[in-house]
């Protein structure tokens, strides 16, 4: 079974020592390892103490690896320091001396540590039974990379709460047994190298170690009726110049109120992919002032927001403040948004086509954008993260600029257009020898300059795209790459949550939950971006694995949603509403405490989970329509 073996406390691989088990620092203790399959040990510590003393002021399970390390990381917090960007979190292993302890908690893998040298790849991970809390430290002795477990729970030297935040204080768990011993569980992941990144054996077998059943608590039907009575009764809005959808509900001590100061065609805002789904829904039940509203949404951002160079003005509260004055230096259109510019406006112009109405413009606008992308491209293929109005590039950096290589994919399969496919190739080739040569991708987000989830996205579907589009084999290769780093972020199991917060009181899943970046650690439901991808992915390769991550994705995106019933710190949530972020950890928004919710009601999430509906629906309900409408007309 493999070339590992472990001997005392020697880790060896074909007879050599690669790593050391580290004893703890007591008098009398045992270790047991025993293998669980070709990566995976089970390894159990017993500690031995004076009864009725607290025995694990500092216990700990360590694993000093011989060589140095090309590559380490804590899933969701540390991936190789940090070092990208600008934000103050956690960067490093250590603050002022001191080493960074974090819990198990605020890791996708519980408290799980990952390094990798030229001999081998190794993970450590806690199991989620241990009778006291855990935390995962990395430090660096002797040049060389040592993971720790540390019992019971710590956070320090200072506690990493909000985004650039600290509280300046050691957390500390009191923790007394009643016995004499004390025995702590943990895994040890061993596997040869054998890419570039070799933690997909790490995550697989923590996926595995906590696999469950996981069903949805709300059926398909129920999830789209919610998400339309949300964008129908509680996000549209009409004011003078405009008709679209504000970017969430916030509670203002009374009642929730619409958050209107920030109105995106994409991303946060989704005004243009909640229009479409507002059509399609038009299809699906007959509703015909949701075709009206769809389409009065998608017309108004058309007529005034594209640009004659073929950018497309992206925040509207931006064109209500200047108008025509395209000049100014605060609109910034950004890669994320105009890649939904592109391909909602096409998706958009085939359905009403299909419908019997024609938006010519929809479609011209949307190419006019992949024009301009396009033309922007540098020399390495990158595209950029935004523009101004008048074309000037106003950030660079950051994988998130691939997302406009998938928009130009969407460009060339509407026009067979060879300059698209070719500029997304060398934008993908570009991006991803970026995230192989450093192990991480970055810039997800306008607010944010960190290394983060939502910027290997695009990376993945475009990848996809690539492989459908020329049948290069290495691009579903780099699919699974990139897969494995959004995995990371990924939750592999549930964390136990106390009675008195509130997500123990509403039994809030951990599992199948993404984490947003190393400068925000809290939960949120983005992972419905890779849903269709992760499933694609499966089919392509046969590795089931993804299609479980993508279902469990989905499971944890569905609970929270507001029947309109739903009550939490006295207040009544709208139906189809549900939070951004789940604060699984010592982490808090501006309203919303540690281990509770941020109570505040996105746009956003109903957008995704709609899209992926009506895009499971579409094909269904219009082939019906069509054998209807053939049976009418005598054809069949």
């Amino acid at each position: 079974m493999g070339t590992f073996c472990v001997e005392g406390n020697e880790i060896r691989q074909n007879g050599r020592m690669i790593a050391r088990i580290r004893r703890p620092d007591c008098d009398r203790w045992e270790d047991v390892l025993s293998r669980k399959d070709e990566h995976v040990w089970e390894w159990n510590r017993t500690i031995w103490t004076k009864k009725g003393r607290n025995p694990i002021e500092n216990i700990e399970m360590g694993i000093l690896l011989c060589r140095p390390v090309d590559f380490y990381m804590i899933p969701c917090i540390n991936y190789a320091g940090n070092f990208w960007g600008e934000g103050k979190e956690p960067k490093g292993m250590y603050r002022d001396g001191e080493p960074w302890r974090f819990a198990g908690h605020r890791c996708s893998v519980p408290a799980g540590m990952y390094g990798q040298n030229a001999d081998a790849a190794v993970g450590l991970f806690a199991a989620v039974d241990n009778p006291v809390g855990v935390c995962a430290e990395l430090t660096k002795e002797t040049g060389s990379l040592c993971m720790t477990l540390h019992f019971p729970e710590e956070e320090g030297p200072a506690v990493y709460c909000a985004r650039d935040s600290y509280e300046e204080e050691t957390y500390r768990e009191s923790c007394r047994l009643s016995n004499d011993k004390v025995t702590l569980h943990a895994f040890l992941v061993l596997s040869e190298r054998c890419d570039a990144y070799d933690y997909g054996f790490f995550l697989d077998a923590a996926w595995n170690m906590f696999s469950e059943v996981q069903k949805p608590c709300l059926d398909r039907d129920t999830v789209w009726q919610l998400g339309i009575r949300f964008v129908k009764n509680s996000i549209f809005f009409r004011q003078p110049g405009f008709t679209g959808f504000c970017m969430g509900l916030s509670w203002n001590g009374n009642r929730w109120e619409q958050k209107r100061d920030y109105l995106e065609i994409g991303w946060v805002g989704q005004n243009a992919s909640l229009a479409v789904s507002l059509l399609y829904h038009s299809v699906f039940a007959a509703d015909e002032e949701a075709f009206a509203m769809g389409l009065e949404v998608l017309d108004c951002w058309a007529d005034r927001g594209p640009l004659p160079n073929g950018l497309f003005r992206c925040r509207f509260d931006r064109i209500l403040q200047y108008g025509d004055n395209r000049d100014n230096r605060e609109e910034r259109n950004d890669a994320v948004n105009l890649y939904s510019v592109v391909v909602e406006y096409l998706e958009a112009y085939h359905l009403l086509k299909t419908l019997g109405t024609e938006r010519e413009n929809y479609r011209a606008l949307a190419l006019a954008v992949c024009d301009f992308v396009a033309g922007s491209q540098k020399k390495d293929g990158r595209l950029a993260k935004a523009w101004y109005n008048d074309g000037v590039c106003s950030d660079e950096e950051g994988t998130v600029g691939c997302y406009l290589a998938e928009a130009l994919c969407a460009g060339w399969k509407e026009s067979g257009r060879e300059d698209f496919l070719h500029a997304a190739e060398r934008a993908f080739a570009g991006y991803f020898g970026e995230f192989m040569t450093y192990g991480y991708t970055t810039a997800g987000a306008l607010d944010t300059c960190c290394v983060d989830k939502e910027s290997a996205i695009p990376l993945l579907r475009t990848a996809l795209a690539l492989y459908h589009a020329t049948g290069k084999g290495d691009y579903l290769k780099a699919a699974e790459e990139v897969s494995y780093y959004l995995a990371s972020w990924q939750y592999h199991y549930n964390v136990v949550f106390s009675q008195e917060s509130v997500l123990g009181q509403i039994r809030y899943r951990t599992r199948g939950g993404t984490a947003v970046s190393v400068q925000h650690h809290h939960l949120d439901c983005y992972g419905l971006e890779i849903y269709e991808a992760w499933k694609e992915l499966a089919r392509l390769t046969g590795h089931g694995i993804w299609r479980e991550r993508g279902e469990a994705v989905w499971v944890n995106s569905l609970q929270n949603i507001s029947d309109g019933s739903l009550v939490i710190k006295g207040q009544t949530r709208p139906a189809g509403s549900q939070d951004e972020g789940f604060l699984q950890t010592r982490w808090h928004t501006k309203r919303g405490d540690f281990f509770g919710v941020s109570e505040w009601l996105v746009t956003w999430n109903t957008a995704f989970r709609l899209k992926i509906l009506r895009r499971e629906a579409a094909g269904e309900v219009f082939l019906t329509r069509i054998r209807q409408k053939d049976k009418e007309e005598g054809r069949i």
